[in-house]
């Protein structure tokens, strides 16, 4: 059963492999760059041309739409231990441990079965064509960290699953605040 919203302690040591997806720092981080650079020159283009009060509120879309886009396409990946994967998603990262996996399914979307029957998903690998045959490759690798025969339900260790969160993430708070002043009146008074 999987222990919900507990901390995951840090490992230490590097991990013996790191899977992800080829294709998400290949196109994900241009596109990025470019939603920034376009971002920042509406901001600069529009300032005198636009009510005082639309430009924070383009900003903090940019924003958060920029940090959606890197959780979305380049920050998830499974990192492979010795003894558990660490799987790192779009808004929870799971420790399971090698003892508690009893099959890793590659096929239509990743997914990691455990032994007491729970499935996680796996965000890291997609069907794109630059894709092609690394969900396979994936699997291979994640099967590293599970052992030959894996334990009983009842004894196996628990799979943890924390909240994703980094500092970065503050970016996503400016926009429902903007709109929730706006909706009430307090932002956006000035016409």
């Amino acid at each position: 059963m999987i222990n919900t919203w507990k901390a995951i302690p840090r490992r230490l040591g590097k991990p013996l492999v790191v899977a992800r997806r080829k294709s998400g720092p290949l196109m994900g981080i241009p596109v990025i760059l470019a939603v920034g650079a376009f971002g920042a020159w509406g901001m600069v283009e529009g300032w005198d041309r636009n009510d005082p009060g639309d430009m924070p509120a383009l900003a903090s879309c940019v924003l958060a739409a920029l940090r959606v886009m890197w959780r979305a396409v380049v920050r998830s990946r499974v990192d492979v231990y010795a003894d558990g994967l660490s799987v790192v998603g779009f808004w929870s990262r799971y420790w399971v441990p090698g003892a508690a996996i009893r099959r890793i399914d590659p096929e239509d979307g990743m997914t990691i079965t455990t032994t007491a029957g729970d499935v996680i998903p796996v965000f890291v690998f997609s069907g794109s064509m630059l894709d092609r045959g690394q969900a396979a490759a994936g699997a291979r690798q994640m099967r590293r960290a599970k052992p030959a025969r894996p334990s009983p339900p009842d004894k196996a260790p628990a799979v943890l699953r924390s909240p994703n969160w980094t500092w970065a993430d503050l970016l996503l708070v400016p926009l429902p605040v903007l709109e929730l002043l706006a909706m009430t009146g307090i932002y956006g008074t000035w016409n």
